[in-house]
């Protein structure tokens, strides 16, 4: 089940304690929660991507994608703030969902040294 994330304190936590992955038009912090029973989800979209209705577009493609992959294959619980850069709104739907799949797979593998 995906949730918003919602307060100051789950930020600093991904800002703190958050595994930080980058694509070519998408990043990620992801931060595990084994106690939670949820995925919750924010995206960060600033105003290089465009004008709001652009970055509006963007935010409910993605939200799309990330509340499809959760039905077919369930997040593990935690934190994930996925953000975008410019260009990724010339990116089509098949291309940012790629992008996503990547990025979760290596924010949610298990890191193999550190």
């Amino acid at each position: 089940m995906i949730q918003r994330i919602h307060g100051r304190h789950a930020f600093s936590t991904l800002s703190r304690d958050g595994r930080r992955i980058r694509r070519s038009s998408l990043w990620c912090s992801w931060c595990p929660q084994p106690s939670s029973n949820a995925t919750r989800v924010a995206y960060s979209i600033g105003r290089a991507c465009g004008p709001a209705v652009t970055r509006n577009r963007l935010r409910r493609r993605l939200r799309e994608i990330v509340r499809h992959l959760d039905q077919r294959e369930p997040l593990p619980p935690g934190l994930l703030l996925i953000g975008a850069k410019p260009t990724a709104t010339e990116l089509t739907f098949d291309q940012l969902r790629t992008e996503i799949e990547q990025l979760l797979r290596a924010a949610t593998s298990t890191p193999t040294s550190t």
